[in-house]
């Protein structure tokens, strides 16, 4: 039989994620835990698709039906970094900041400002619950497990003492949407959450503003991964 002329597909990991796994004004591509990990495994095609403000809503919803974030890619694995932005404490809910933030005379800024003096954010206006957080999850689970695909989450980082100070809700809601995904791996099958920073709270001099990595502190999520995406993908590598 002759050998096909085109060269074997590569193994394929494709990154859903958000801001934390992106560069930005003073973290440049190169500093960022994508870039690093692409460059330290090679043989792996990487498709990033971070996008900032992303949530887990995109997962099932994003292109035909969540496609965009698994189908249309077909990967051996899937690396998820959502969370933060579902589960973060806010002043306003979704709904009721999209028309504050538009009101002229710059009422759109103050009015927030001075309701966050007033009565500080609640949990219960996140972007999503944690009841929908989890149902977002299985159903992509169920999906990727269906297609093979095995998926890593990283938890949701802990919080900084910067981020404590400025959201101090944001401790209980981390610990709860992190239980989440620990449920999940023990339950669902080709599915494993990486816990990066083993503390209740994470040293401010790996972040930039108390929320997003710089390279020091994508280094170490990446020394993090790389064992577990090389022992998730070695068959599909050495193939």
């Amino acid at each position: 039989m002759n050998a096909s002329p085109f060269p074997p597909r590569r193994a394929r990991a494709l990154i859903i994620a958000d801001s934390l796994a992106l560069p930005r004004d003073d973290v440049g591509y190169e500093q960022t835990w994508p870039a690093m990990l692409a460059e330290r495994l090679p043989a792996i095609a990487w498709i990033n698709r971070a996008q900032r403000l992303s949530t887990t809503e995109r997962l099932n919803d994003e292109g035909n039906g969540g496609a965009d974030c698994l189908d249309f890619y077909k990967p051996g694995l899937v690396l998820l970094q959502l969370g933060i932005v579902d589960c973060a404490p806010r002043v306003l809910k979704r709904r009721t900041a999209a028309i504050v933030y538009r009101l002229p005379f710059g009422l759109g800024a103050r009015l927030p400002a001075w309701l966050e003096r007033r009565r500080g954010r609640k949990a219960g206006n996140c972007f999503v619950s944690v009841v929908a957080y989890e149902a977002n999850l299985r159903t992509y689970l169920a999906r990727a497990n269906a297609q093979g695909t095995h998926v890593i989450a990283i938890s949701v980082l802990p919080a900084t003492r910067l981020l404590i100070s400025k959201n101090p809700l944001v401790v209980d809601q981390i610990a709860a949407y992190n239980a989440v995904l620990e449920r999940l791996a023990r339950e669902i099958d080709h599915f494993e959450v990486l816990h990066p920073f083993h503390a209740a709270t994470a040293p401010d001099d790996l972040f930039i503003d108390g929320y997003h990595l710089n390279e020091q502190g994508a280094r170490v999520v990446v020394d993090g991964l790389e064992p577990l995406v090389h022992e998730a993908l070695a068959p599909r590598i050495a193939a």
